[in-house]
Formats: structure tokens, sequence, C-alpha cells
């Protein structure tokens, strides 16, 4: 008996000591939120809650800004989120910067909030509008909202020869967003070289942006990258998007001389969408990104930092030109129409589907299924792989030289009954082959080579699997 009133005694000693700790830790909270910057024990309590409207630079507070003049302006802030705003209740050029931020921070970080605005006139005969801010550094934030705004009356013009250059670490933003505007004929505005950069934040391109570009560079980081309308360059212009894992949808990119006209995807794991068309060079470096591209006219190739591409799809509706891709290791390529494309893909692992092929061809993987569909006149084709299945269909319009090998793989022709061309039946080895030999219609006298319709254009078929020729 005298144990257990010992043992409640004790634990009722610990409880007390408990909730004593307990309340004196909510007695430093509010202390400390009462207190911003007070430190205790190593921490302090930070709070921002702050709106303020600018259209007189901190640095030259007699010059009222003017987009009008070319102008290049550089915004930079750690923790902000940044955009470009078409406005009808302002008179002049205005900056807006509104900041929420409130958390707790290590007694050594930095809790400050602090901008600088400088508007003037360069050595170039070009102004420079030159915005920067420094946020509360936390490791505990309950908000954490700034947000940066230029502001740009409806009837005011900007030079379309100026420049933006953004850059934030963990926020968004936004160019050419803005109400329904009274002066639609002067409400759009345009930059003609643009670089974008955020860690994790989304960039979106709005309706009052025009959208005709020299240079584009956007990194969104493991955000997304959204313009709903028609993207253009100058000639000789680059487009460039790069980011960790970003999810980047356009309309369309074009240039008025495209083979003067490069686009750089440079992400590692992420979504390219383009709803409409692609009109250039594009180069891709990336591992297991997802590329769809409705239609494309140009090149598009893949260079040598792609070696570990893993888990990478592609997907287009319709290709003109020319395509490389020497390191589609582990990958899924699918194609609807590339009856106007010379082809070259090279991997490990990597099935392809191509309903119409007719350019010159040279498509190899290892274990990988091919299905091609022959539809041209033109072009020849060489289909190789080691264990996956090699499918041909063509219709009566197939002339192509076609080579299809495999090492053990089945090889399937499947032809219109007016086709007219001559195969022949090899082992892997390059030896005549007899065995294994299918051909619908020519049971009776198949022969190597095999003569459909006459013959015509030659077939080489190599393989120690089977072969099946089959009408349609």
């Amino acid at each position: 008996m005298a144990g257990d009133k010992v043992k409640k005694g004790f634990m009722s000693y610990v409880l007390v000591l408990l909730l004593t700790l307990i309340a004196a830790f909510f007695v430093i909270v509010v202390v400390m939120i009462f207190n911003p910057g007070l430190n205790i024990m190593g921490y302090k309590y930070f709070s921002h809650v702050k709106e303020y409207k600018i259209d007189e630079p901190i640095e030259n507070s007699q010059t009222k800004i003017n987009l009008a003049n070319a102008t290049d302006i550089v915004v930079d802030g750690n923790l902000i989120n940044f955009e470009i705003y078409r406005d009808n209740l302002v008179e002049n050029t205005t900056i807006e910067i509104v900041n929420y931020q409130t958390g707790f921070a290590k007694a050594e970080q930095s809790t400050d909030f602090s901008y600088n605005i400088d508007y003037s006139l360069k050595e170039d005969d070009r102004y420079l509008l030159n915005i920067q801010l420094e946020n509360a550094n936390g490791f505990l934030y309950f908000n954490n909202n700034c947000y940066v705004r230029i502001l740009i009356p409806a009837s005011q013009v900007v030079n379309a020869t100026s420049s933006l250059m953004v850059s934030t670490e963990g926020g968004s933003i936004s160019l050419g967003a803005g109400p329904a505007l009274e002066t639609e004929s002067q409400s759009y505005f345009q930059f003609s070289n643009v670089t974008l950069n955020t860690k994790s934040g989304n960039v979106l391109i709005g309706k009052y942006l025009t959208c005709n570009f020299a240079n584009l560079s956007v990194n969104c980081g493991n955000g997304n990258f959204t313009c709903p309308y028609d993207i253009s360059f100058v000639e000789g212009g680059k487009f460039n998007i790069s980011g960790e894992n970003a999810n980047v949808e356009l309309k369309s990119i074009s240039s008025e001389g495209y083979e003067d006209f490069d686009i750089f995807y440079n992400v590692s794991s992420g979504n390219f969408k383009v709803t409409e068309f692609i009109i250039g060079k594009l180069y891709l470096s990336t591992i297991s990104s997802t590329i769809d591209i409705k239609y494309f006219i140009g090149e598009l190739s893949s260079n040598d930092l792609v070696n570990s591409m893993n888990g990478f799809k592609l997907a287009i509706d319709a290709i003109a030109g020319d395509m490389s891709l020497p390191f589609a290791n582990n990958s899924n390529i699918t194609i609807n129409d590339a009856s106007l494309c010379n082809m070259y893909i090279n991997s490990t692992n990597t099935n392809v589907s191509i309903n119409k092929l007719g350019g010159n061809s040279w498509i190899e993987t290892k274990q990988g299924n091919l299905s091609v569909g022959v539809y041209s006149t033109n072009g020849e084709i060489t289909l190789i792989n080691d264990t996956g299945t090699i499918t041909i269909d063509g219709d009566e319009t197939m002339n192509n030289i076609i080579n299809a090998k495999s090492e053990t793989g089945n090889i399937t022709l499947n032809y219109n009954p007016v086709s007219s061309f001559t195969v022949n039946f090899y082992k892997a080895n390059g030896e005549a082959k007899i065995d294994n030999i299918s051909a619908e219609g020519y049971e009776s006298s198949l022969k190597n080579p095999l003569y459909i319709n006459g013959g015509g254009t030659i077939m080489s078929l190599y393989t120690n699997g089977q072969i099946a020729l089959k009408i349609k």
C-alpha cells in the first residue's frame, strides 16, 4: 500500500512538472509573438504585415517610371511571387509590394524585410528598373506570402525592345494578367528578351503579353509553366526550358526562320505538352520526361547528355523533318504520321510504334518491340532488335527498301493484296532461311526469294525466329 502511494505521488509530481513546462513554453511563445525580434534561447519570432505602392523609385524620387523607354527590368528576391499586371486603376507605372510573413527563426537568421527600387538611365541609352528584395529567413512559417507587382496602366505603351529578368527562390511568376480593359488596342505589351527563374513556383503567361520574343528562358524547377497562347520568335531566337521535375503545357512554338531557331528542353523528369504545333529545332536533354506534341516540323534530337535516359516517353501525332534519338534507352515512342520524316533511333530496351513511316529510317533496340506502317514509295527503312517482335504493315503504295533484323524475335509483314515486291529470307547470321516461314497465298509455291505479284523493290528479313507474310 505504501508503495502505491509513492508511485501515485511520483506520477503527480511528473504531471505537475510536465504541465509547468508546457505552460512555460506557451508563455515564452506568447512573449516572443508580442515582441518580434526578441531572442529567447536562440530563437525569435518575426512578423511583417505591410503593403506598399510606389510609383517613384527610392533612389531617384523625382523620376516617374516610364516603360515607353527601352527598359531592362530586373527583379530579384528570395521568397516572392511576381506579376506584371495590366491595371485600369493606376495612372502611372506602379510597383506594388504586399508582404505577409510571420513565423519563427533561429537567432542567427536574418528576419528583416527590405526592398530597394532604382530606375536610372544607363550608358547605352537604355533605362534600368532594378527591384531588389530581402525577405525574412525562418525555419517555421505561419504565413509566407510576398507579392511584387508591376502595375501598368491600360493606356501606357511598353517599349517592345525592353527586357525582363526575374529570379525567385520559391515563388510564382505571372506575366500579362489583368482584368478586362476598355482600351484593348493599347493593352498588349511585349518584351524582347525574358529570363524567368523559380525553384518551386509556377510560371504563367497571360493574355496581355504579346508572346513574340528574341529569347525566352524559363526555369521552373519543380513547378508548372503554362501559356495558352501562340509563342513566336524572331529569326535566330532561342527558347530554353529547364527544371528538375517541371510540367510544361504550351499551345504552339514557332519562328519566322525555323532553321535558325533553337529550342532547348533540359528537364530531368517532367511533362512537356504542346497542344498544337512546334516549328523549329528541338534539342532534348532528359531522363524520364513525357513529351506529347501534336504537330512537329523541323529537327528533333537528343545529345550525349541523355545516356542515362530511363522511362522516357514520346508521343507525336505528325512529324515532318528529321528526328535523331541515339540514346532513347528504356523508352516508349509512339508516332502516328512520320511519312515525311527521316528518323534515327538507337536504344537498349525501347518500344517503337509508328503508323506511317516513309523517310530514310534506322530504328534499333535490344529487347523492345518495333511496329511500323509503311505508306510511302520513298526511303530506306532498317529495323533491328534482338528479342522483340518486328511488325511491318503496308498499303498498295509500299515500295520501300526494307531491312528487318532480329536475333530470335518473330517478324510479321502485313501487305496489301495488290502490292508488288521481292522478299528475301535470312537467318540472323545472314545465311539463307528456309524454315519457320509462312506466306499467306503462297503456301504451295513458297520460295526464297519470294516474288509477290511479280516482284519489285527488295525487302530483306533476318531472324532465327518465325517469319510470317499476311495479306491484309
